[in-house]
């Protein structure tokens, strides 16, 4: 649910930052210890943490702990990987001793009590001195489409809309789909007159496909009350362009392809990026040593395998992978791999099983060439051909590639001998676009690394 522009979603943000910080100084003062540095260096992160991973969430939603998609579900959820994080740093950099177990425990455990209280002040405050801003908006819909069932349902779910139902001249066709719309009100020539009895705050104005003449008409007769008038556009055409509405300064566009990650999203996303790929190369540094040793003693040739790539904004740049194979194709004629492929190596076939030899791309990562979740990139004589064969191919450019992506956890991994299979995975890309947030990031990541052990995609 959206109530707020960007000022508002960074003093939301701001507010869920403070909440763990402060708590955790009143906890280690209960407790009699002194706010030395590590309690301060535990209590930034919270909130940095926090700043990045809920401030996105509404403030003002209602708890709903019972419903899965709820705001203090996903709070809860994007807490517990606050936790996760956090005790998965302190483990790597040999921390632990210094924190008191007890407060630990007590700051994970209150958290999101705390959490909740706010969230309760907030509607509180929000209720004694700007009731209007948490009441629900009566609302109509004219015209019974396909794209007023699918409003109709998002309305009905909605805390901000009271759908009171819809008109249309189609009076006696009223079916079961249109049910879902609500009550039929009447034809549309009753429309004025229905708002103004009743004060009906939001008309949402179904754009007919052809023709805009009747729906401006309707405008100019709405003109004479007090409500807010919507036209709606055939949501087909959205999904067909991957439209969503947007403006530039002040002036409403329609936006069709456009990176989420410029300004504070693109910092967040490679600041993440930048320190998960050191510690990752800090880490993983032993085990690349000996993948690479193996490699060059299972067949000869080089340890990596180096391949020009496509990055963000279309612009090529050179992958590492480690080589699985016994030769490796030209560059002009490269072939994707395929089940029981007689070129892959022994040590190679695990190593592709397993994502192993994608693991030398944390140095592209931490290059800021690709990042850690984003659309796979592909070989440049492939995006050659796909972007000539697949309708908005070239979209999924507008972000940084990854080493995995949602395409790929999604079972979308490996060949694309047919057309459909990349014409899938391209979809899956930019929804990925489209939906991206640091949470979903993480939850990708997660998905990755339960998928390593099950998928038969790989080979």
């Amino acid at each position: 649910m959206v109530r707020s522009g960007i000022t508002t979603t960074m003093m939301q943000g701001a507010l869920y930052a403070a909440v763990p910080a402060l708590l955790l100084m009143a906890i280690v003062d209960a407790y009699g210890y002194p706010f030395e540095p590590p309690y301060q260096v535990m209590a930034m992160l919270g909130a940095v943490f926090s700043f990045l991973l809920l401030g996105r969430y509404d403030l003002l939603a209602e708890w709903r702990m019972a419903r899965p998609g709820s705001v203090g579900t996903q709070l809860l959820y994007s807490w517990g990987v606050i936790v996760g994080l956090m005790l998965f740093m302190a483990y790597v950099s040999r921390y632990t001793g210094y924190f008191s177990r007890v407060i630990v425990t007590a700051w994970f455990v209150m958290t999101p009590a705390a959490l909740a209280l706010l969230n309760f002040f907030a509607r509180w405050f929000t209720r004694r001195f700007v009731p209007h801003a948490l009441a629900q908006r009566s609302a109509v819909i004219v015209f019974a489409n396909e794209s007023a069932q699918m409003l109709a349902r998002s309305l009905q779910e909605s805390e901000l809309y009271r759908l009171e139902g819809y008109f249309d001249d189609r009076a006696g066709d009223c079916n079961a789909q249109n049910e879902r719309i609500g009550r039929l009100l009447g034809r549309v020539q009753d429309l004025v007159s229905y708002v103004r009895e009743h004060h009906t705050e939001v008309v949402f104005i179904m754009l007919p496909e052809q023709g805009i003449g009747r729906a401006t008409e309707l405008q100019d007769l709405l003109g004479d009350t007090t409500a807010s008038v919507y036209f709606v556009p055939n949501f087909a055409l959205y999904d067909l362009i991957g439209a969503e509405l947007s403006e530039v300064e002040g002036v409403p566009v329609l936006r069709v392809s456009e990176t989420p990650l410029f300004g504070i999203d693109g910092l967040y996303k490679h600041v993440f990026d930048f320190c998960a790929s050191a510690v990752g190369l800090a880490l993983l540094a032993p085990l690349m040593l000996a993948i690479a040793a193996a490699v060059r003693l299972d067949s000869r040739g080089p340890a990596l395998y180096r391949q020009r790539r496509y990055g963000l904004n279309g612009q090529e740049f050179v992958v590492y992978k480690f080589r699985t194979m016994h030769v490796n194709d030209p560059d002009d004629r490269i072939v994707q791999a395929r089940r029981d492929d007689a070129r892959v190596t022994r040590i190679g076939r695990f190593l592709r099983r397993t994502s192993l030899d994608e693991l030398p791309q944390l140095f592209n990562v931490l290059k800021g060439e690709m990042s850690l979740v984003g659309p796979r990139p592909h070989a440049v004589q492939h995006n050659e051909y796909y972007r000539k064969a697949v309708k908005h191919y070239m979209v999924r450019h507008k972000v940084k590639p990854g080493l995995t992506g949602w395409a790929q956890v999604n079972g979308l991994r490996g060949e694309t001998g047919e057309l459909t299979l990349m014409e899938q995975r391209v979809r899956y890309d930019l929804d990925y676009i489209r939906r991206w947030s640091p949470l979903f990031d993480i939850r990708i990541i997660l998905k990755t690394l339960l998928m390593i052990l099950r998928d038969r995609n790989a080979y």
